[in-house]
């Protein structure tokens, strides 16, 4: 079996990342009009976010509606690329040819975790 993976511990609560971060973003967000997106293809969308700089990390990007349709699926990054910008990258990492459909993200909502490192 090739990929074969097993999670072995899970623990959930609200002490995550206690004194790693010294300010924090909790970013929420809709999506409009998200267009069709070609098989191996990036799409970068610039969002304005207040307050961040060069230094602070992305830490996760969730949507509201599912990274995958009937032909394929997304995987998304984000990163800080100058202060008040974030860059949410839109990769179509599908095995076959096929585009991802446009619009099956447009209505949902996003959400982004944005931490400034204190160390």
């Amino acid at each position: 079996m090739a990929n074969t993976m097993a999670v072995s511990r899970v623990e959930q609560g609200t002490k995550q990342f206690q004194g790693a971060f010294k300010e924090m973003w909790l970013v929420t967000g809709t999506v409009t009009d998200q267009d069709a997106i070609n098989d191996d293809v990036s799409v970068a969308i610039t969002l304005t976010v207040p307050g961040v700089a060069l230094g602070d990390m992305v830490l996760g990007i969730s949507f509201g509606k599912s990274q995958a349709d009937a032909n394929a699926q997304l995987i998304v990054t984000g990163f800080v690329s100058a202060a008040n910008t974030v860059i949410m990258v839109l990769t179509n990492i599908d095995e076959t040819t096929d585009a991802y459909d446009a619009d099956v993200l447009n209505g949902g909502g996003f959400k982004m975790l944005i931490g400034r490192p204190g160390w």
